[in-house]
């Protein structure tokens, strides 16, 4: 067995990990890495489009393999760049199948660019979300998921669509990938349907994809725990974006933090949370109802929840939402269908009676405050996460003038935000309880900036670089 590591090393997210056995080959995600391409680009700087792969392949954000990609990308390339193109088709990878652990984009971003015939894994939650995510990105090569527009070289409305091959994975059985039998394990995370994968092969893999345990039941915690003991598990290939944190920290915290916030004030409440962290809308939406609120969503947010509902995934508390409807100049399609469906309020309303609703804003609304006009008895919620990157903290600072504009609550002192929030990654202390249960014979850390950090849980750990190939 081989694993070749393309991304999620020395990084959080980017995982692109591909394992080759007994006549197999199957990526473990395919994601895109915000690290390696902020070194290249920025808001207003993005690959060329119109260029397909090429800039792609020249900055090393994917891997120069053959047997993956479009062939209508590869014809691109193969007019501007043949050497590039050459150097492909004498890497051949006859890829069998790729294993999605869940929606997030540093997993599933680079789909877009991958053969559509091959085949792809997933939960049913996973492939609603990624549905979701069609419907409210702008149209992109980067958002060419679900669903291709092909030959790219051609103008838009001259292209085809031609659906991905999505395997979709209800039940926590066995299937089998060739010579590969794999059991996908449900566990969570900040979004909904995330799996771990089990691979029996010539040495047994676990792949953690991203998880937590702290919003599991006991019950499936126990039954995750009685599988994978029952197992040999040589190489733990695990996730160690909070190895550092010892603090065990649930859903409840943010609950408790948030409704004692809310509780107290006079005015409008404003919150931002991730759009697809559906526990942390659900925790948001029954402080709101708790609290005699109704909570107002943007189009997208709305959309999304809305999707997710109609395609079979339990969400709770429609009865106390409404839509906000963003003044725009040109309505999108699926946020007409939105107006004509749902209960909706515009900015009037909330500025009129601001007491009466928790609206949500990220920073990419915010100019909405300019027409709701919140004052000091009014407040900004945080609850995602702390800025992580140079980036982030500029526009977190930049977030901060807003909220000192209006003189709302919800900056300290020193002009930093107050959250509630946790995260949706396992903290140091849950993991190293996890490694000794599941007992595995090595580890190779990924999805982490601090791989040395795992020395101190576990005896035999591999630390390795990206574009490593190592043999198990």
């Amino acid at each position: 067995m081989t694993l070749t590591f393309y991304g999620g090393i020395n990084e959080i997210g980017g995982n692109k990990i591909l394992l080759e056995d007994k006549n197999t080959a199957i990526f473990l995600d395919f994601g895109k890495s915000y690290k390696q391409a902020s070194l290249y680009f920025e808001e207003f700087v993005n690959p060329r489009s119109v260029h397909g792969i090429k800039d792609y392949l020249e900055l090393g954000l994917l891997p120069k393999i053959g047997g993956l990609y479009r062939q209508d990308l590869l014809d691109i390339l193969k007019k501007e760049e043949i050497d590039v193109y050459q150097q492909l088709a004498n890497n051949p990878v006859p890829l069998d199948a790729i294993l999605l652990s869940h929606g997030h984009m540093d997993h599933t971003g680079y789909l877009s660019f991958l053969d559509e015939t091959i085949p792809v894994y997933l939960s049913k939650s996973t492939r609603v979300v990624l549905e979701a995510y069609r419907t409210i990105k702008p149209p992109s090569l980067e958002n060419e998921i679900v669903e291709i527009s092909s030959p790219h070289e051609l103008p838009p409305q001259k292209r085809k669509k031609i659906k991905r091959q999505f395997k979709v994975l209800e039940k926590q059985q066995p299937f089998q990938i060739k010579n590969l039998e794999i059991f996908p394990l449900f566990v969570d995370h900040s979004i909904p349907g995330a799996l771990m994968y089990f691979i029996k092969g010539t040495k047994n893999v676990l792949y953690s994809g991203d998880f937590r345990l702290s919003e599991i039941s006991e019950k499936q915690l126990k039954a995750i725990y009685e599988f994978l003991k029952k197992q040999k598990i040589y190489v733990f290939l695990c996730e160690g974006t909070r190895i550092l944190e010892q603090n065990i920290l649930r859903e409840k915290d943010v609950y408790f933090k948030a409704k004692e916030i809310v509780s107290k004030i006079k005015g409008l409440v404003v919150a931002d949370y991730s759009m697809a962290d559906i526990t942390r809308f659900e925790t948001l939406a029954q402080i709101a109802k708790e609290t005699k609120r109704k909570i107002a969503l943007p189009y997208n947010y709305f959309a999304y929840l809305a999707i997710l509902k109609e395609k079979g995934l339990e969400i709770n508390s429609f009865d106390n939402l409404v839509l906000y409807e963003k003044k725009k100049g040109n309505l999108k399609k699926w946020e007409q269908n939105l107006l004509k469906k749902y209960p909706y309020i515009n900015a009037k309303e909330i500025k009129t009676h601001p007491r009466d609703y928790l609206a949500i804003l990220n920073f990419y609304q915010i100019q909405e405050l300019i027409d709701f006009q919140p004052d000091e008895d009014s407040y900004f919620l945080r609850a995602i996460t702390e800025p992580h990157t140079e980036e982030s903290e500029i526009s977190e600072e930049r977030f901060s003038h807003w909220i000192e504009h209006f003189k709302m609550q919800g900056l300290t002192p020193d002009g930093k935000f107050e959250r509630a929030h946790i995260s949706g990654h396992i903290s140091g202390k849950e993991l190293e309880e996890f490694i000794k249960n599941i007992k595995p014979d090595l580890i190779i850390p990924i999805h982490t900036d601090y791989p040395e950090e795992f020395e101190k849980i576990h005896k035999n750990v591999k630390i390795v670089t990206r574009g490593e190939v190592i043999l198990i």
